[in-house]
């Protein structure tokens, strides 16, 4: 019993699931705005005013408006109704729906089981028949599924891979609130039936397209009437112009309107006209004037003996010779020309026509009448190949064997005595329950699934004013639209404002309007209606009990809008009622403190005043330090608290070098920074405190001193240096001391006087008397070298003898060489002397 309950409460919950799945599968999609959407598709269109027009038109708009209803399409496979976020086929002949997984499936079903009753057709390889004819197998059909409405055949390319919508230009498209369900919304594009060269211009939608609403400028069918503008799929149009043309007749004109040129109808107008034996007349139409009779000619011929028997015909009867005097014998191997009042005769030779079993010829001699049974004797085996026995030809055998094959159902056995494997089709009902689950099958037993009902139900909207012709199979989850109002009593004290449905009444949507007794605020309860809330009920050991139970909840908290000030008084704001308490809004107090420098830094607190945002009761005191600026260039802080400005004198002792930087300076942070005077005054007034008062170390531009009291920057007027500077002559023999301004004006040497060309000139003597001396060393030099070389490597002279008694000469003494490197010593020593002298 244990197993037992929880098999029975699994399948109970598993039940439950399904039943709250399929209520709600008809409900989670909302209405959509049809009359927005059916516009929006009409934009581009202008239907036309004709009756063919108009009945095709109105059949596309029965396709959108079935689609715009959530449900309301139905896939005939399945029974279930198609949702508008489902992947879905259309068939391309009658436009009827399908779950794209639905026809996945039919299509392979279909296509295997024409593989598997093709494979069994080729095991037969044919019989024989009775007749000894050879009976070749069936021929196979070729691979294919169809639609299960319309039964349109489709090959097995064709087969649906992917989802698209209905123009084919977007896979997978999207579900929107505004466009018609598993639309892409761009323009259908599809050239219009029957073909004029147009596309539709409807956005892409199901069903056929309507018909061409353009306009053209054509003439009537046979061109007498000027053109004029009409609907393209009204082209052919006629005038109201007779024809006047003369038919093939030759005598009568046609009466018929506005054809096409050339193409009249026959004559119809009737005449007295004789018939091909000229035997009878009668009125017929002019376009029937040769007719025959049903008298036989009965015209004798030549030989008298014998008359015509064709039926009414024109001209001679053979010539009147007798058709039968060249006559064959009976067996047609000899023929003979004899009168024809003699019987035809035998020619003696063997018959040899083919007898009736089609293997065996006749053995008699010619003869009139029929031939014989074939008597000859042959083993025969019956239809289904099981026994053999020796029969006459002419006799077929057939055993009493039952054949135990299964027909082409699948289902049945064939039971027919000796069938020879060409098993009649079944010919019993099917008789399966259809998928509707109340009608059977009455199609002739099949192998594989029975096709959907084809029967329709008639259901009812629940006040009984709306009706609707649904699939067989689909009354309790068809959708039935019904504008009228629901009859059933509220629950709640609201009005009924939904329109008439099937089950419970939907929740009620209104503004519940009552006062909110909750808060006892006063206030009108503007949230929605719970009077009558659907809430679940504990679990009951009855499974029949209903799961759930309708109670009122008590009012919400009042969300309505109170304007609040903050306990600081910094801000106002619109609060829910139920939140309606001042409390802080978290921001910072802002008041100013008595220091005039600060605000209260707390957040917001509760004071006596909230309006006045001067410091009150509860805000904090000052802590910060001095805040008001310092001079500028000051960098050291006011010892005092916060106070208001101004501050006193900075007494800062500044310790620092002068602009030269060889003292060191002492002075007070006040009296540098002291901003009162003038410019002038505050930079000639820093620039004494700075200076140490000594004389500047710095160099003018020229190299000589500065003459100014130690300063910053550069040197002041340089240009008014008077400092000696000594320039000499080119040969610094001359020199002499001028001013520094001159000097740079360009006054840099001296020019050399006559002593100085002289001096220069002795110079050059002398230079050239050294140079003169020094090539004479030279070549004596070379000389005692050569004598050298001879005296060791040459030949040996003749050595003469030397005087005795002489002694060596006195070498003679050049006193101008002297005299000229005596000059220049003292010339060297004097400028040494000059130059020396100068300096100091």
């Amino acid at each position: 019993m244990e197993k037992f309950n929880k098999a029975q409460a699994k399948n109970f919950a598993a039940a439950q699931k399904l039943v709250d799945t399929y209520a709600s599968s008809s409900e989670d999609e909302g209405e959509l705005d049809e009359k927005h959407i059916l516009d929006l598709l009409y934009k581009n269109y202008k239907p036309s005013d004709s009756a063919g027009s108009s009945k095709d038109a109105a059949r596309t708009s029965t396709f959108l408006e079935n689609t715009l209803h959530s449900g309301a399409a139905t896939c005939l496979i399945c029974i279930g109704s198609i949702r508008r976020v489902e992947s879905i086929w259309s068939c391309e002949s009658c436009y009827c729906f399908f779950h794209l997984n639905c026809i996945q499936r039919w299509a392979n079903d279909s296509m295997m089981q024409m593989k598997v009753k093709a494979a069994e057709q080729q095991n037969g390889q044919g019989h024989y028949n009775h007749l000894g004819e050879f009976v070749p197998p069936k021929r196979q059909k070729s691979l294919h599924w169809c639609c299960p409405q319309c039964r349109r055949d489709y090959q097995p390319v064709d087969k649906p891979t992917q989802y698209n919508c209905f123009c084919g230009k977007e896979v997978n498209p999207e579900n929107q609130p505004f466009l018609v369900p598993h639309s892409c919304g761009e323009l259908c594009g599809k050239l219009l039936q029957p073909k004029c060269g147009h596309d539709c211009k409807l956005l892409c939608h199901p069903g056929p397209c309507p018909p061409c609403a353009q306009q053209a400028q054509v003439s009537c069918l046979c061109g007498k009437s000027s053109p004029r503008s009409v609907r393209c799929i009204d082209k052919q149009w006629r005038c109201q112009q007779t024809c006047k043309d003369l038919l093939a007749c030759g005598k009568h004109k046609c009466n018929q309107v506005c054809h096409q040129p050339g193409k009249c109808p026959p004559c119809t107008s009737k005449s007295l006209q004789p018939c091909e034996c000229q035997r009878e007349s009668k009125m017929v139409n002019c376009s029937d004037r040769k007719w025959k009779c049903q008298n036989v000619c009965g015209a004798p011929f030549a030989c008298g003996l014998h008359i015509c028997e064709k039926v009414c015909h024109a001209g001679p009867c053979g010539d009147g010779e007798c058709p039968l005097q060249v006559r064959s014998c009976p067996c047609g191997k000899n023929t003979q020309v004899r009168p024809c009042n003699e019987a035809e005769e035998t020619c003696g030779d063997t018959c040899q026509k083919l007898l009736s079993c089609g293997q065996h010829t006749c053995t008699q001699r010619c003869h009139r009448g029929s031939c014989i049974s074939c008597p000859i004797r042959t083993k025969k085996k019956c239809r289904c190949g099981l026994h053999e026995k020796e029969l006459p030809c002419s006799k077929e055998f057939t055993c009493e064997t039952k054949c135990k094959q299964m027909r082409d159902c699948g289902k049945h056995a064939c039971n027919k005595k000796c069938c020879g494997d060409q098993c009649p089709p079944c010919e019993k009902i099917c008789g399966k329950q259809l998928s509707c689950n109340k009608h059977k099958c009455q199609s002739v037993c099949h192998n594989g699934p029975c096709y959907p009902c084809k029967l329709e139900s008639q259901i009812n909207c629940r006040c009984g004013k709306t009706k609707k012709s649904v699939p067989c199979g689909r009354e309790r989850s068809a959708r039935i639209v019904c504008l009228e109002l629901c009859r059933i009593t509220p629950k709640c004290h609201h009005a009924i404002k939904h329109r008439c449905h099937k089950g419970e009444c939907p929740p009620c949507g209104q503004v519940c309007g009552l006062p909110n007794d909750t808060s006892k605020c006063g206030h009108i309860c503007k949230a929605r209606c719970h009077e009558a809330v659907r809430v679940n009920k504990p679990k009951e050991a009855r499974p029949q009990a209903k799961k759930y139970e309708y109670k009122a909840l008590p009012h919400p908290r009042c969300e309505e809008g109170v304007i609040v000030t903050c306990i600081g008084g910094h801000e106002v704001a619109t609060w829910p009622c139920w939140n309606s308490k001042p409390t802080s809004c978290q921001r910072k107090c802002a008041r100013q403190l008595k220091c005039g420098n600060h605000k209260c830094p707390l957040v917001c607190h509760s004071v006596p005043h909230p309006q006045d945002m001067s410091v009150q009761a509860g805000c904090a005191n000052c802590e910060e330090g001095c805040s008001v600026p310092r001079p500028t260039g000051c960098i050291h802080a006011c010892p005092k608290g916060c106070h208001p400005p101004p501050c006193a004198p900075c007494n800062f002792v500044i310790k620092t070098k002068c602009h030269c930087g060889l003292n060191q300076l002492v002075y007070k942070c006040n009296e540098y920074f002291d901003e009162s005077g003038t410019v002038q005054e505050i930079i000639e007034r820093r620039e004494k405190l700075r200076s140490c008062g000594n004389r500047c170390l710095k160099n003018y531009p020229c190299g000589h001193r500065c003459t100014a009291i130690c300063h910053t920057g550069k040197c002041p007027n340089p240009e008014l240096c008077r400092k000696k500077v000594r320039i000499f002559c080119a040969c610094k023999r001359l020199k002499q001391e001028v001013a520094c301004d001159k000097h740079r004006a360009g006054q840099t040497s001296l020019e050399c006087d006559s002593n100085c060309k002289a001096e220069q000139t002795r110079a050059q003597a002398a230079e050239q008397l050294q140079l003169e001396q020094k090539r004479r060393d030279e070549e004596e030099r070379n000389r005692l070298e050569l004598e050298k070389f001879e005296a060791k490597f040459g030949k040996r002279k003749h050595k003469e003898r030397k005087t005795v008694g002489a002694g060596p000469a006195k070498a003679k003494i050049d006193w101008q060489r002297r005299a000229i490197y005596a000059v220049s010593i003292l010339t060297v020593v004097g400028a040494i002397v000059v130059a020396f002298y100068a300096d100091s």
